[in-house]
């Protein structure tokens, strides 16, 4: 029993120790992200999608790298501006760009592998976004216009009534705190500090998540194979980890976490994740986020919902055997 405390106490502190040395990173992003909600920037730029042709491809892509908003909160409101006239191509683009990057994204990935990897995910994340939406753009008049690419013809309505019938595309963001202090206050200072609140508690959460995990398999198991997959320079291990995060929920903090962990077990050692397969791990595993794919599957008709895959796993593949081979170090 004595063991099992002293075992607990020792991954507390290490849990304890990696947690401070990303706080100021996260409470920065969190602070950008609180920011942008409050004076809703984002939606602003949102509004003007559907006036822009093929160029709101580029704008929907730079949408979603400053969007604050995950994954699960983007695949509704990208469904809501398919609705209103928004072509296919910028909605694919805007959903896989908003997964990868995000001002707390980017600030915690500086903090937690350094700004290279930081810059690096970000110019990936964009690639990726232009890739699909031309990519798409191109394959419209192959099954892929805006007609026939839903399962069933979705009801009209305000995906923000609560009474809305589709409950995958419902939103509840009339619960969340800031709106609530909104509709009383009218306070944006008060707002802002609701924003700050819900931002630290999603992202922190995902952060912990990821921390979690990276303490206890660095602590309980075997771990040699992970860090030499992480580390390894051949091709073997890129496609391993691109077709292994596709099932999995891995957000781009929590995949950011984990790795931290296994590379910088301690502040200030020198971090050796190699380039090929730190891509495959932060650009797959969030582009692929599982709740999304949940909705993309009942919402969407099944090619679709393959063309999204095959544009992630193969843009995914692009990048990370591209970077192995740049002559960059990060």
């Amino acid at each position: 029993m004595e063991n099992w405390g002293a075992m607990l106490v020792e991954l507390g502190l290490k849990l304890w120790r990696e947690l401070l040395y990303i706080l100021p990173y996260l409470a920065i992003g969190v602070f950008l992200e609180a920011v942008i909600r409050t004076f809703k920037w984002h939606v602003r730029i949102r509004k003007a999608l559907t006036r822009f042709g093929l160029v709101s491809i580029v704008f929907a892509t730079l949408l979603g790298a400053m969007s604050p908003l995950c994954a699960c909160a983007t695949l509704p409101l990208v469904i809501s501006l398919l609705l209103a006239g928004l072509p296919l191509a910028p909605a694919v683009s805007l959903l896989v760009t908003s997964p990868l990057m995000s001002p707390a994204s980017y600030t915690m990935l500086s903090g937690m592998l350094g700004l290279g990897w930081a810059n690096m995910v970000l110019v990936s994340a964009i690639f990726l976004g232009l890739f699909a939406g031309y990519l798409t753009h191109w394959l419209r008049n192959f099954g892929f216009s805006e007609d026939v690419i839903f399962k069933k013809k979705l009801p009209e309505g305000d995906f923000h009534d609560p009474d809305y019938p589709v409950e995958e595309l419902r939103c509840e963001c009339g619960k969340q705190l800031s709106h609530r202090v909104d509709r009383c206050t009218h306070n944006k200072f008060l707002v802002f500090l609701a924003k700050f609140w819900e931002g630290a508690i999603k992202i922190g959460k995902f952060a912990m998540i990821g921390l979690i995990i990276e303490v206890v398999v660095t602590s309980f198991v075997p771990n040699q194979w992970i860090i030499n997959l992480l580390s390894g320079e051949g091709l073997a291990p890129i496609f391993a980890l691109t077709f292994a995060t596709i099932p999995l929920h891995l957000p781009q903090v929590t995949a950011a976490s984990m790795i931290f962990g296994f590379f910088l077990p301690d502040p200030g050692e020198a971090i050796a994740l190699a380039k090929g397969p730190g891509i495959a791990m932060l650009v797959g595993g969030p582009v692929t986020a599982l709740p999304v794919m949940g909705v993309f599957i009942s919402m969407f008709r099944p090619r679709v919902v393959l063309l999204y895959l095959a544009l992630c796993v193969t843009g995914t593949l692009f990048l990370a055997l591209t970077v192995r081979v740049l002559p960059i170090s990060l």
